[in-house]
């Protein structure tokens, strides 16, 4: 659907609409205060009011603006045109960005963008952490870089379309057609024409072996070595099995988990997947409990246990949203959990985590914080 003359066409939403009255681009400029989780800007109208522009714009940057919607509260708004630039803006790499929209911070340098997810972690920290925590509560961050800035995307989701793959358009069901994307790992790219020329048309997931490059979509068996560095374990996972796509920051990150526990003995996994942290953490002779709400996962992660010769790792199939699955953890008596729920978040979990006993420790790992501290919400 086009839109009329007069009326204000956007494609910044899950469908495309149209706002039926006329919305003209604003002549005062705003400036972005700051930007707030998934990258929306926060700028002020003269009389105060709030407008919240769509992700595309860098803090500090004066922006003039075109409102999509005007609310009671505050206005929703897209940018039209950059008036002052992010002193560290740039052309971004990829020639798919201005439809894609997938690495929004690609208009910036590796060192400027981490500063600015590390102030919208802290700002959501802030204050969503302290509606869960005490106010004096230490929301400060220590920030782990990447090791790769791009190029490190070993597991990815694209549509094909006759044979063609395709990205959709941020916020949208229009799909873009894909040549290259330089998050994607050498490997994926290299095979990414190829892997989607033998696929039926819809949304599949592809991925790379960090170890050795080779590829697979979902719909192969072909098991990718996924190494795990200082743990002295490699694991073997289909495609189709969930695994972490930044492969060598999720390294880092299970060992920053194996550190946490040094001193516990009996560790439940919960939303364990394959064995990402169980099967590391079992090598120090720890008693571990996974559960996984996925069969495939929970069988994959099994097998890689009986075959690494890991005997004091239990894999369970269990819905953690459900009461049943958790009364084989209350039976372990673990001293330590740690839960890595999907994007959606765990707030089932919370509760039954709070009422086991005998735990000490939790590690949440979280990839949305505004969902993970409305989870711990009383």
């Amino acid at each position: 659907m086009r839109p009329s003359p007069g009326l204000c066409f956007s494609r910044a939403w899950k469908t495309d609409w149209l706002v039926r009255r006329e919305c003209p681009v604003m002549d005062a400029p705003l400036k972005i205060e700051k930007l707030l989780w998934r990258g929306r800007g926060l700028a002020r109208r003269d009389s105060g009011k709030v407008v919240m522009v769509e992700p595309g714009a860098l803090p500090g940057e004066l922006v003039r603006v075109r409102v999509l919607k005007e609310g009671k509260d505050h206005d929703q708004a897209e940018v039209r045109e950059i008036v002052e630039a992010h002193p560290a803006r740039r052309p971004h790499p990829c020639h798919h960005s201005p439809d894609c929209g997938g690495c929004r911070f690609g208009v910036v340098d590796s060192r400027a963008a981490l500063d600015i997810k590390q102030a919208i972690l802290t700002d959501a920290l802030a204050r969503a952490g302290r509606r869960v925590l005490a106010e004096t509560a230490d929301t400060s961050l220590t920030v782990v870089p990447s090791p790769a800035s791009w190029r490190y995307r070993h597991r990815v989701q694209v549509h094909v379309r006759s044979g063609r793959p395709h990205f959709l358009a941020l916020g949208s069901d229009r799909a873009v057609p894909l040549d290259d994307c330089p998050l994607m790992s050498q490997a994926l790219n290299r095979d990414l024409a190829e892997l989607s020329g033998r696929l039926d048309d819809g949304r599949v997931c592809l991925a790379s072996s960090p170890a050795d490059g080779v590829t697979a979509a979902e719909t192969d068996q072909t098991p990718l070595r996924l190494p795990y560095p200082g743990f002295g374990l490699e694991l073997r996972v289909p495609a189709r099995c969930f695994f972490q796509a930044n492969w060598e920051l999720n390294t880092v990150l299970v060992h920053k988990v194996d550190e946490a526990l040094a001193d516990c003995e009996r560790v439940a996994d919960l939303y364990a997947g394959t064995g990402n942290f169980a099967l590391p953490l079992a090598t120090k002779k720890r008693e571990i409990l996974a559960v996984e709400g996925s069969t495939a996962s929970a069988e994959v992660g099994q097998v890689n246990a009986l075959n690494l010769g890991l005997d004091r790792v239990r894999f369970v199939q269990g819905n953690l949203s459900k009461a049943q699955a958790w009364a084989g953890v209350h039976n372990f008596r673990a001293e330590a959990a740690v839960i890595d729920p999907p994007r959606a978040g765990g707030r089932a979990a919370a509760s039954h985590l709070a009422a086991l006993d005998g735990l000490r420790r939790v590690i949440w790992v979280s990839c949305d914080i505004v969902n993970t501290c409305r989870d711990l919400m009383p």
